[in-house]
């Protein structure tokens, strides 16, 4: 027996399958404040009695990471890059990097080592929270990024994201993209993941847990924590997932979910949802992360409705219930 749980911006969803059939399903309103109460209250409209000992995984998927993203209201992270000599990386990184000295060549070797006496500054630094470290080429030898880390934790940051850990593949960019995003998103996705576990221990349910990956597969919950850029379309690919099994379109085409937040874009063909050629665009932005070939754009049905000189605009922000169903914001619902 498996448990799905999708934590959306509007409803929390959970549905029960033994053998492929659905037997439980409900649907509650997401408490932003609080999301561990909308779990436990869509967990006790699906549980019945001995439900729990037949468990063998529950899978979440949510759209928290992806509506922050879009909307647009975490905070930077700070990202340090080993680029070395090359290509100009000024303006393919969401925020201006810091730049370390040092280079690692396209066979491994270290060519330069990062001369710490010009990052006085750096090391002086009071940090704190996450961060994200990317070298060129530091996928064929890391030994640049694991100093950096090791710098970077005496200054005070707990956890430091490194590029050549998230992927293996040769593209700097979007290595250092995935790494910066994963800093950015990790705090929330791990508050997240906590109250999840929370709910479930609270319910008895001791099953393994996995997380929805950007590309339909799944990850478990430690893992993703180590990876939380990979679970930035969690949201949308159950999107995907689930017109796949009710109404896969068997010409090429284009499927809309319209959410609250955001409103999820696939593309499809014979049948088979399409996948990004090389990773998926985060923010605008390539990342390393395998994805189907989607976007998420800030505008669901109770994207925030506002008046300005030019016209009116829509999203990305929500702000509470839509004025439709007794909220006081004007949105589109």
């Amino acid at each position: 027996m498996l448990l799905g749980i999708d934590v959306g911006g509007t409803f929390t969803d959970a549905v029960v399958l033994r053998q492929g059939e659905v037997v439980a399903q409900a649907k509650r309103a997401t408490t932003h404040d609080d999301v561990l109460q909308c779990v436990l209250a869509a967990l006790d409209a699906v549980l019945q009695p001995g439900m729990v000992r037949e468990l063998e995984r529950v899978v979440i998927s949510s759209t928290i990471v992806t509506n922050a993203l879009t909307e647009g209201s975490l905070p930077p992270a700070f990202l340090a890059i080993i680029a070395g000599p090359g290509m100009n990386v000024k303006g393919h990184l969401p925020v201006t990097p810091y730049y370390l000295s040092g280079y690692v060549d396209h066979r491994g070797k270290i060519t330069a080592n990062i001369e710490w006496s010009r990052h006085q500054e750096l090391l002086r630094r009071k940090g704190s929270g996450v961060c994200a470290v990317s070298g060129k080429f530091s996928v064929r030898n890391p030994k640049l990024e694991y100093q950096a880390e090791h710098e970077l934790k005496k200054c005070g940051y707990s956890k430091v994201f490194l590029g050549s850990e998230l992927s293996g593949e040769l593209n700097f960019v979007r290595r250092c993209n995935s790494a910066y995003f994963s800093a950015q998103v990790y705090e929330l996705f791990t508050r997240f993941c906590r109250r999840i576990e929370r709910a479930l221990a609270e319910r008895g349910i001791s099953a393994p847990v996995h997380i929805l990956k950007a590309d339909g597969g799944t990850l478990p919950l430690e893992a993703a924590l180590q990876q939380p850029v990979e679970a930035v379309f969690t949201g949308p690919a159950a999107s995907v997932l689930g017109i796949e099994a009710l109404c896969a379109p068997q010409v090429n085409s284009i499927s809309l979910d319209v959410g609250g937040t955001t409103t999820d874009i696939a593309f499809w063909e014979n049948g088979l949802p399409l996948m990004a050629r090389k990773g998926a665009a985060v923010a605008g932005y390539p990342t390393a992360v395998r994805a189907f070939h989607m976007r998420s754009i800030g505008i669901g049905g109770d994207s925030r409705l506002h008046k300005t000189e030019n016209g009116y605009v829509v999203g990305p922000e929500r702000e509470g219930p839509a004025a439709a169903v007794g909220g006081s914001i004007a949105t589109l619902s």
